[in-house]
């Protein structure tokens, strides 16, 4: 357990127990890493602005630095477009700055000056204190790099220094980047020299000492390994610092770091970003890493390319000792090989290397997602399919697993075949596509051999999800070769029913009422158990609502014959006086029915 989350189980526990939420307990779970969980809840108990400005504003605060730290920047820029009236110039000045760093994150260098010109031309929010001018001129030129717009970064640069001269750190580092940017590295080099002992300078400078050649690209690359173990090795400069290694690496020569150096970049990038325009390293630098660094020691070795046998070898000898060869040696498999099953093969070879090493899996998502080698998921070898939809679903993004899982369609070796398929629909229903879904189901119902009742009943899930996202015809067509399936009557009893709710919730009220007392009357036509009961029930509100109203008098009171429970009867007698003011006429009234008594619990 780590400490945030100690830190976040303690504050919880100090909550009063109360129906709302206060601002400590969605602090408190933002940092037990359950950032989404705190929004929800904000977003419940937030007090409103007309009622409670100020509280409102303090809410709105919290909200931003959740959005902030889980990088949502579209979200928080969306969230602070549009603001209550009424509330105090100060506020709306900081939710326009926080809209516009959310914008300048986004690369939307336009959109961030449209919003900063209306703050500089309101001017200086405080008599004598133009911290929050400077700022916005700051932001000016960050939103010119993020387009890589370098002229006009340098002209509002000049302007910056001949109002502020040489500026804070800050400003320090932002000159740099455009200096460095621009190919000015000797410049840039001087620049930093005095605060080259400051971690985010220091690590600008090696890259200026670098590009300008003021020093041997070896001893940056150690430098750079040195700093990562030092006390400069936070995690928002880590990004950075392999990012010059991976630079010096490369013109040093030195394929194996190199690579090494940009598996490292692609790794921390995703929470810690490259600062914008600064270097040009991307999921295909990598792969050319490693076809560069597997040509060297294919050259070596006299391996012919195409040889896909003799590669694979390779590639399984270096992966105890040497993964990051063996990844090179299996890319260049995966990239090159001439043999289908040689490509697939390399890619679980590859996979195993990732496994072995803590987070290396963040790879796979740059790799094979956002490389111009794989425009489409339904190209990237089967076995990195599997572990991309794990990665999705680990990080909440159904959407995109759903993408994945649809382009494949037999499950990994090793795997439960029934459970992996159930899942895969599960996955296609919550992630938008509950046709492809449902066809996945029916597929799986179409294989030969009775289901036992297990199994089915896992099935069933998934026949609900289809259900919570509406897509009723294609439940009750699943449900209906369930039926064809099965000859426990226990279970076709259920069926019924779900089907009969289906149809309910389509507003076909006939069918369902008849689905309803299929349910009911199965095995015995006058069963009476709670099950039946419920299900006659069920079936007198539908017949109301399709206008057969004396029907459902009749079901209502047979049921208040044969019912004890005196809380029971007064529902029946409230449901019989309701119809008795009902003539016979479509959509009909009647009272809101209960659930079944049996839940629906469990799935695949």
């Amino acid at each position: 357990m780590t400490p945030a989350y100690r830190t976040a189980l303690l504050l919880l526990c100090l909550l009063p127990a109360a129906a709302g939420a206060d601002l400590a307990e969605v602090r408190a779970l933002a940092a037990a890493g359950t950032p989404g969980l705190a929004l929800r809840v904000l977003e419940r108990d937030q007090p409103a602005a007309a009622a409670d400005a100020e509280a409102w504003m303090e809410w709105e605060r919290e909200r931003a630095a959740i959005l902030a730290a889980a990088d949502r920047w579209a979200d928080l820029a969306a969230r602070l477009e549009h603001l209550p009236g009424g509330l105090p110039p100060a506020f709306v000045r900081w939710a326009r700055t926080r809209r516009a760093e959310a914008l300048v994150k986004q690369g939307r260098g336009e959109a961030a000056r449209a919003v900063l010109r209306r703050l500089l031309w309101g001017g200086a929010p405080e008599a004598g204190d133009g911290t929050a001018l400077r700022g916005w001129r700051r932001l000016v030129i960050e939103s010119y790099l993020a387009e890589g717009r370098m002229e006009d970064a340098r002209t509002a640069m000049v302007r910056f220094r001949l109002d502020y001269g040489e500026g804070e750190l800050a400003d320090v580092l932002l000159r740099a980047r455009i200096l460095l940017m621009g190919g000015r590295a000797a410049e840039a080099a001087r620049l930093l020299a005095p605060r080259a002992k400051v971690p985010e300078a220091g690590m600008l400078h090696l890259l200026a000492q670098l590009r300008s050649g003021q020093r041997p690209a070896k001893r940056v690359l150690q430098a750079a390994l040195r700093q990562m173990r030092g006390k400069w090795a936070k995690k928002g400069l880590l990004t950075g610092l392999w990012a010059v290694a991976a630079e010096a690496a490369l013109e040093a020569g030195d394929r194996a770091t190199a690579a090494r150096a940009l598996e490292q970049v692609l790794v921390h990038a995703r929470a810690h970003p490259l600062p914008a325009g600064l270097f040009a390293f991307n999921a295909d630098s990598l792969w050319n890493a490693y076809l560069d660094y597997a040509r060297h020691l294919g050259n070596r070795a006299q391996y012919l390319i195409g040889d896909d046998a003799v590669w694979l070898k390779a590639a399984a000898e270096a992966a105890e000792r040497t993964p990051v060869r063996a990844r090179s040696l299996y890319a260049m498999v995966i990239r090159r090989g001439q043999d289908s099953e040689a490509r697939e093969q390399a890619a679980a070879g590859f996979l195993a290397t990732l496994d072995k090493e803590r987070g290396e899996r963040r790879l796979l998502w740059p790799l094979f997602m956002e490389s111009r080698h794989y425009p489409s998921p339904g190209q990237v070898p089967l076995a990195v399919r599997h572990a991309l939809v794990d990665d999705a679903l680990a990080r909440s993004r159904i959407e995109q697993a759903s993408r994945i899982m649809a382009t494949t369609r037999e499950p990994p070796p090793g795997a439960d075949r029934f459970m992996w398929h159930l899942r895969r629909a599960r996955i296609l229903v919550m992630g938008g596509q509950p046709g492809a879904g449902a066809q996945a189901l029916a597929a799986l119902l179409d294989e030969a051999g009775e289901r036992p009742r297990e199994a089915l009943d896992k099935l069933m899930q998934v026949v609900f999800d289809l259900q919570a996202v509406g897509a009723h015809e294609e439940a009750v067509a699943v449900l209906e070769k369930v039926l064809a399936r099965t000859g426990d009557e226990a279970l076709k009893r259920e069926v019924y029913y779900w089907m009969a709710d289906s149809r309910r919730a389509q507003g076909r009220f006939d069918e369902a009422a008849r689905l309803y007392l299929r349910s009911a009357m199965l095995p015995d036509p006058r069963a009476a158990d709670p099950w039946g009961q419920t299900a006659r029930y069920q079936a007198a509100g539908a017949l109301a609502r399709a206008g057969l109203v004396e029907d459902a008098r009749t079901l209502l009171k047979a049921l208040l014959r044969s019912t004890e429970d005196p809380a029971r009867r007064a529902v029946l007698r409230r449901d019989l006086q309701r119809l008795l003011l009902v003539r016979e006429r479509p959509e009909a009234p009647a009272a809101p029915a209960p659930s079944p008594p049996e839940a629906r619990a469990g799935g695949p």
